[in-house]
């Protein structure tokens, strides 16, 4: 009974290593591009359009005209050329989902791949386009009908930063935009998507744990 056990226990065991050693030669096919990360932010400025069509429309949109101011931090900083010029931001096209209130609705933004071009750029001596792409995300938008002014809150928003065809960080965007013709600013803030090798190991110390699990089902 014991020697059909301990049968058992190596063809799973066998089956538990096939997981993170196929794992393991997806990731390092890639493992040369991904390494790249990014950590930091990025606040973009300039003109913004909101469109005077009404309370809580079907649908709506808001227009970014221009960039006429870049900060960087962290790895933002690093990229060569600088991110102060170059910048183009598409207009995003808003869905109503349901009405807040007499004058507030929110609304969906829809996927945007890109959302925000940086063109091309150097990073760890490799120059490639560096795009900010959209999730479907969900922002909420007020209309003041005495001033006929529309505030549109852009918070929470979610998207992926892609540099040389790789997803090198998520990203978190908030922005405030108020008028027919406002000033804009967004901010963007990245965090670095995990690393193939830090992905492997994790799917080790996985395969571990059940392997120690299933050692003491045996012996019982």
């Amino acid at each position: 009974m014991i020697s059909l056990k301990s049968k058992l226990l190596n063809a799973t065991l066998a089956a538990t290593f096939a997981v993170p050693l196929a794992t393991a030669g997806i990731f390092t096919s890639t493992g040369s591009a991904q390494a790249v990360t990014l950590n930091g932010s990025i606040g973009i400025n300039g003109t913004s359009l909101v469109p005077n069509d009404g309370i809580n429309p079907a649908t709506t949109s808001i227009k970014f005209v221009d960039v006429d101011g870049v900060s960087t931090y962290g790895d933002f900083a690093a990229f060569s050329p600088n991110l102060n010029s170059g910048i183009s931001i598409n207009t995003l096209n808003l869905t109503k989902i349901a009405n807040q209130g007499s004058n507030r609705a929110t609304y969906s933004t829809g996927i945007y791949t890109p959302f925000i071009n940086f063109g091309v750029r150097t990073l760890d001596s490799t120059n490639a386009l560096l795009t900010f792409d959209l999730d479907d995300s969900v922002v909420t938008r007020t209309r003041f009908s005495n001033t006929n002014i529309s505030d549109v809150l852009l918070d929470g928003i979610t998207g992926k930063f892609n540099f040389n065809g790789q997803t090198i960080g998520t990203g978190f965007l908030n922005a405030s935009v108020s008028g027919n013709s406002s000033t804009y600013q967004l901010t963007l803030e990245a965090v670095s998507v995990p690393e193939p090798t830090t992905m492997l190991g994790l799917g080790l110390v996985g395969a571990g744990m059940i392997m120690s699990r299933r050692r003491k089902s045996v012996v019982q």
